[in-house]
């Protein structure tokens, strides 16, 4: 009966052990963003509408952006292929095409890292059409 109970009790450790550093409070992240939205307001259709998100590397170690997804195929990341060293900083562009887009929009690019980091980034706006040009009557 001593030995079940000795094993519980180790058993009981353990299992709050493990619990407790799941919960314990996670380090500040690797990367520092001046911003992860954006809202364009009111745009024109036509042109692309770009914002470059721009961040720090805040760790004692360089980082590698591995990837940027956009949530749908209007919406082109491209994005700092080089390493970004400690102190340093790199950026993601996000390119919203207008072209026959009117109305509202809201984008997300996932931003992935070589260190297990992810961000997620948002755009949004509306695309307005221009009025038509009145054709005057000359006689």
């Amino acid at each position: 009966m001593k030995k079940a109970l000795s094993f519980l009790a180790v058993a009981l450790t353990v299992v709050t052990s493990a619990f407790a550093q799941k919960t314990a409070v996670q380090p500040e992240p690797a990367i520092k963003w001046e911003h992860k939205s954006h809202d364009f307001g009111n745009i024109k259709m036509g042109p692309p509408a770009d914002i470059v998100f721009k961040f720090t590397n805040t760790s004692n170690a360089p980082v590698v952006i591995k990837n940027a997804q956009a949530s749908c195929g209007c919406t082109t990341p491209s994005w700092t292929k080089t390493p970004i060293m400690p102190g340093e900083s790199g950026e993601v562009k996000a390119s919203y095409g207008t072209d026959g887009r009117p109305g509202y929009f809201q984008k997300s690019v996932k931003v992935e890292f070589d260190n297990g980091n992810t961000t997620d980034l948002t755009i949004s706006g509306t695309v307005t059409t221009e009025p038509e040009n009145k054709k005057s009557d000359i006689k």
